[in-house]
């Protein structure tokens, strides 16, 4: 008969690694799987004993441990204690219950050389998550699926402006319009990690309905992290170039934008109408 447990996995890190595994957990978590991660739990652990209560969360609570090594990882006292309950646990279980990852070439004491691991400096939180789904599941591996597109126009909003001259008379250059792309992270709780925008279409041009701009001023490194509350604009340059291209287009089509998450949500901006860029650009 299979174990039931209470979760899939739990993670053993120090916290000087958080920002990589509270990335990781938030996509376990948004693909429903039950992950032991601390600060889901704080609730639950105020007041506890943790001595008593990691001791059975490391060694009999998951299906699965996954131990983000490092030199930090090696230094730590709770560190320590989690890897010797998670060794106890793969010794009573006789199975593949420990699950190493590392962001270095720290060895530790108890985990032997020739376990299988994954190397973090060449897998995203986003590749960890697919790898880790598939084990679980035991099922081909497939990219994270999108959450539910969800009409956000307080978390991404899409503007017109008209046209201008920008910089100094050495180096000016003239730009016939603007789509403004304004970005906030209105989802209460925490940061999140956006992705640049996709823009679509609501009638496909030239069989496609979806493309990007290329936006050589750009600051932005995506994706990037955004504090609730906090926002980023992108201007998005429009050549009179472009135009013949925009009429070719369904006069009743209208362009807007996608933003996604690094944890699978999407967003869907306000919608202009494609007559309007016209209109800017003429």
């Amino acid at each position: 008969m299979e174990i039931e447990y209470k979760y899939d996995v739990t993670l053993s890190f120090a916290s000087e690694d958080r920002e990589y595994v509270e990335e990781f957990a938030k996509l376990l978590e948004a693909n429903k799987v039950k992950v032991f991660y601390d600060k889901f739990e704080q609730a639950n652990l105020w007041g506890k004993d943790l001595g008593i209560h990691f001791d059975t969360i490391y060694r009999k609570s998951a299906k699965y441990c996954i131990l983000f090594i490092s030199k930090h990882y090696k230094e730590k006292v709770w560190t320590n204690y989690e890897l010797r309950t998670s060794i106890a646990g793969a010794i009573q279980n006789n199975s593949e219950y420990i699950l190493p990852v590392r962001f270095d070439d720290t060895d530790i004491e108890g985990v032997r050389p020739t376990i299988g691991f994954i190397d973090l400096k060449e897998s995203k939180p986003e590749r960890l998550a697919q790898l880790f789904l598939s084990k679980l599941r035991e099922e081909p591996l497939e990219p994270i699926s999108e959450k539910f597109q969800e009409k956000r126009d307080d978390l991404i909003y899409i503007a017109l402006y008209s046209s201008f001259t920008t910089g100094s008379s050495f180096g000016a250059r003239s730009i016939d319009g603007i789509l403004k792309v304004t970005i906030t992270n209105t989802l209460k709780g925490d940061y999140r990690y956006f992705y640049e925008p996709i823009f679509k279409l609501t009638i496909p041009f030239d069989g496609a309905d979806s493309f990007q701009f290329f936006n050589p001023y750009s600051t932005y490194k995506f994706p990037i992290k955004l504090e609730y509350g906090e926002e980023i604009t992108l201007d998005i340059n429009l050549s009179k170039d472009q135009l013949e291209l925009w009429e070719k287009m369904d006069p009743k089509c209208e362009i807007f934008a996608i933003s996604t998450t690094t944890i699978g949500e999407k967003f869907e901006s306000n919608k202009l109408k494609i007559t309007a860029v016209i209109n800017i650009l003429k």
